[in-house]
């Protein structure tokens, strides 16, 4: 076999063997975006508590695979902000001082949000909320 038609053959080969690695690349999930709210939710936190707690300070975190959800975010920070203040303010102690209760309270922020962004922007794809702090004093 002579070297142009090897050389041929494996131009060939590599060609047919392309499109598989494209599809490889095409199906691995995008990676998550994570975006830190700014600013802690600081609660007063004593008529909700009996008088037992004085505060109640949220650090939230959103979470999307799509870059633009993020940016969209970002750009309605203030709207996002007081629907989760307004969420957090209607607390009550029995609700922030267990578990399933903070669970809750984040499913209830995540539908909140997606329903806000959705509104603003025809899109819903935010994907979780965190709560990357959370502590009653």
């Amino acid at each position: 076999m002579s070297k142009a038609t090897h050389a041929l053959l494996l131009l060939l080969l590599s060609l047919l063997t392309a499109p598989l690695w494209a599809a490889d690349e095409e199906q691995a999930p995008p990676s998550a975006i994570y975006y830190a709210i700014p600013e802690p939710f600081t609660i007063n936190f004593l008529s909700q508590s009996n008088q037992k707690v004085r505060f109640m300070q949220v650090k939230v975190t959103l979470m999307a695979h799509d870059q633009e959800m993020i940016d969209q975010a970002e750009l309605n920070l203030p709207m996002l902000q007081d629907e989760l203040r307004t969420l957090f303010s209607d607390q009550t102690i029995d609700t922030v001082s267990t578990v399933e209760g903070r669970k809750a309270i984040q499913a209830s922020a995540l539908e909140t949000l997606k329903s806000i962004l959705k509104e603003e922007t025809g899109k819903d794809n935010l994907d979780a909320v965190y709560f990357t702090s959370f502590i009653l004093q």
